[in-house]
């Protein structure tokens, strides 16, 4: 009697393992998105989905562990483990959640220089593989990489992408970061790539870091004077300036900075000629100048010598933004805003030097 009560514990001993084996991986962190306009996440037992805007529509990705759910979406096993990506903002977001090691392709083309040293010292090791640029990449290359998912944004040069991915069958999903109209917005695509990798916890960590830094910066200088901000770049005769829905404005907005151009409606940049850049930026107190290929006040008048006109010219407060501002400045994101507030509002910030806004003399 004694034994088979034994062997009756011992059985349900072995059964209640057993069961537990078979139970569903414990749930990751939940990132909720607070900020961006261009992605939605939901959490579910074994599977998240992971909503894309693209245009005017929205594209549905079901990201499962082991099976399938029975309903709409484009399906991706995760956590995916080998990635073609396409832009160095996806490797600042990579680098966030220190998932760079699941990079296997980048579309390259060895046209500017990286500054992510990791992903640089990979790709010399051939360990990353440098797949040709984002409008003409290397299918071929790619195919043989055999990516779990190649991660894409799609603009009016690059169409043609989308529809070669499409005809072989290669999986990918859509990236639509730079759409983004706030700064913080941008930063929390990071939990897209979180959402792929299961990396939610370091993600997590690190949004939380960058939003309180932003918002400890706008706290700062919140009850400061607004001085002038004028931002700008001219290319090929062109001046182009941020509209008043860009994430540099809402950058200005946050470092308490009154752009002077923040009426324009829209996202992205807006042309505009050289007289109204002087008319309405003539008494700006700082001008950040877009571009790292001006190195000083005297190359900035040899691209117009009306520019002396400025204010901010006149003053010698202008600043261009350094040469890994468009890489590392989106992994950086807190430190851009602190940048922009320090240099607007100098006096709040003492002995600070800006990490990528560079003085021009």
């Amino acid at each position: 009697m004694r034994s088979n009560l034994i062997m009756i514990v011992v059985v349900l001993c072995v059964l209640a393992l057993m069961g537990c084996s078979q139970q569903e991986e414990p749930r990751s962190v939940q990132t909720v998105v607070k900020y961006a306009k261009n992605f939605q996440l939901e959490y579910h037992d074994d599977y998240k989905i992971l909503r894309v805007k693209q245009g005017d529509e929205w594209i549905t990705y079901i990201l499962y562990h082991h099976k399938k759910p029975d309903i709409d979406g484009i399906p991706v096993k995760i956590p995916v483990k080998r990635i073609v990506i396409m832009s160095s903002t996806h490797l600042a977001q990579l680098e966030a959640i220190n998932a760079t090691d699941s990079v296997v392709g980048f579309m390259w083309g060895e046209k500017y220089n990286l500054y992510f040293d990791d992903v640089k010292k990979a790709i010399e090791e051939g360990k990353i593989a440098d797949v040709g640029s984002p409008s003409a990449p290397d299918y071929e290359r790619i195919l043989a990489l055999k990516p779990d998912l190649v991660v894409i944004y799609i603009t009016p040069y690059n169409e043609e992408v989308k529809k070669k991915l499409d005809e072989l069958r290669i999986p990918y999903v859509v990236n639509s970061e730079w759409l983004e109209n706030d700064p913080l917005g941008r930063a929390e695509w990071v939990k897209f790539f979180a959402a792929l990798t299961d990396r939610e916890e370091q993600a997590q960590k690190y949004f939380n870091r960058v939003e309180k830094n932003v918002l400890d910066v706008a706290e700062k200088v919140s009850k400061s004077e607004s001085p002038k901000l004028l931002w700008c770049t001219i290319y090929k005769g062109k001046v182009y300036v941020p509209k008043g829905n860009s994430y540099v404005a809402k950058m200005a907005e946050y470092a308490n900075a009154n752009y002077v151009f923040q009426d324009v409606d829209g996202t992205g940049s807006a042309t505009v000629t050289l007289e109204d850049l002087l008319l309405r930026g003539g008494n700006a107190d700082v001008m950040v100048y877009s571009s790292y290929r001006v190195k000083s006040i005297d190359d900035l008048l040899r691209i117009d010598s009306r520019l002396s006109e400025i204010k901010a010219v006149r003053n010698g407060n202008v600043y261009r933004i350094s040469e890994d501002y468009w890489q590392l400045g989106l992994l950086y994101t807190d430190v851009v805003v602190k940048d922009l507030a320090a240099i607007t509002h100098p006096d709040k910030f003492p002995g600070y030097e800006p990490r990528f806004f560079v003085k021009l003399e």
